[in-house]
């Protein structure tokens, strides 16, 4: 992000004032604080009662249980465990973020630029939020809101990476039986047949592939009904049994 991309408040008052309605035009009472210094939401309803009540369980994946947070100011969230791969993740941010309709579309493009910067220095992140009369919720960039009433609700996901990267099927799947198998490789046109063990790994089963075509292992790709074989994997894993045919691609 860098300091070029943060000015004052006044110059970004007269560089954003198409799109951002003027303070004194905005209904004050939308967002408010009570006695107690707690925020007020539309229709007098307490902030921390709203957001409570619109969790959606499936909007974060799981915390970790011990006291362990990631990040610090404004980007620091509880530690929390991924249950798909990286590159899956990479893509769960990328629709969240051009999903986004509610709200204004440039404050979205301001708090994306602060997530996606790890670089970004937190007062400089402070002044930049203030300066677009945006005011995060407990000093938390996961819940945002501007003057004029809008909600921007950030998922951990989009603001840290996580602790681990632990996929759904690396928990629940157990070891198969040992047993020997028989089973294809298919290339366009051409199928051949494997007879080995159910423990045979990928990796190995790549080296057979390049010595056959003659190319270099790092050139073989190997799925199984859609999904892409990992190297550290044995076939197994992917429920390839007896008769089973794998589709090979060589770049």
């Amino acid at each position: 992000m860098g300091n070029k991309c943060y000015s004052s408040k006044k110059e970004k008052k007269e560089t954003n004032s198409q799109n951002q309605v003027p303070m004194r035009n905005r209904n004050e009472n939308i967002l408010s604080h009570n006695n107690m210094g707690n925020p007020i939401y539309q229709n007098g309803r307490n902030l921390d009662n709203f957001l409570q009540s619109k969790t959606n369980p499936n909007f974060n994946f799981p915390e970790v249980t011990e006291n362990v947070y990631i990040g610090t100011g404004l980007k620091r969230i509880k530690g929390y465990i991924s249950n798909i791969s990286k590159e899956d993740l990479i893509k769960k941010r990328k629709e969240f973020w051009e999903t986004r309709i509610e709200g204004n579309p440039e404050i979205w493009n301001f708090l994306r630029e602060i997530c996606e910067n790890n670089d970004s220095d937190d007062k400089d992140c402070t002044a930049f939020l203030q300066a677009n009369d945006i005011i995060p919720y407990k000093n938390c960039i996961n819940v945002t809101y501007d003057g004029a009433g809008s909600l921007y609700e950030i998922p951990n996901y989009c603001i840290q990476e996580p602790l681990v990267y632990i996929e759904n099927n690396d928990i629940i799947k157990e070891k198969r039986e040992l047993k020997n198998i028989t089973f294809y490789v298919k290339k366009e046109t051409q199928t051949f047949q494997i007879i080995n063990d159910n423990y045979l790994k990928v990796e190995d089963l790549k080296k057979m592939i390049s010595k056959k075509f003659n190319c270099q292992i790092e050139n073989v790709r190997m799925f199984f009904l859609g999904k892409e074989m990992e190297n550290d994997k044995e076939i197994w894993y992917y429920n390839v049994e007896d008769q089973s045919t794998i589709t090979l691609m060589i770049s």
